[in-house]
């Protein structure tokens, strides 16, 4: 089950972490999802896809006994599928006890459930970095 709104996805998973509940967090995801997962947490850069995954990446998230902060700066819906960009803190304890911070602006596409709620379908955690952006593109020829 989902969210009410693709606007509340992102408060309703930062509530699942600030929770330390992996089902809560799970949940958010399509069962079809993909996510791409934080170096900083997941020792690597990579996509997980699928239910199984999913979990497997909230599960790491969850471990660091998190506090999670975010806003979401947009949205635009279009039938069943909708995107919003993000901007979210994660504040907890790596796994040598010491304290981590993860900051990232994210791009998210979210899809309508059957119920008529929403979850995340495709979760690019750091896809709106401002570090990603040019000051303008390079002429194309």
């Amino acid at each position: 089950m989902g969210a009410p709104s693709p606007e509340l996805c992102n408060l309703w998973l930062a509530r699942a972490f600030n929770a330390q509940d992996v089902d809560a967090a799970s949940a958010m995801y399509h069962p079809d999802a993909s996510i791409v997962q934080v170096d900083k947490v997941h020792g690597g850069t990579r996509i997980a896809r699928g239910a199984e995954a999913i979990r497997e990446t909230m599960s790491a998230y969850i471990h660091l006994k998190p506090h999670m902060d975010v806003v979401t700066h947009h949205t635009t819906i279009a039938g069943e599928f909708a995107m919003t960009r993000s901007q979210w803190l994660i504040k907890g304890v790596n796994g040598h006890g010491e304290p981590l911070e993860v900051h990232h602006h994210g791009m998210e596409v979210h899809r309508q459930l059957p119920d008529g709620t929403w979850a995340f379908f495709i979760d690019h955690p750091f896809g709106a970095d401002p570090e990603w952006a040019t000051m303008k593109p390079p002429r194309t020829d």
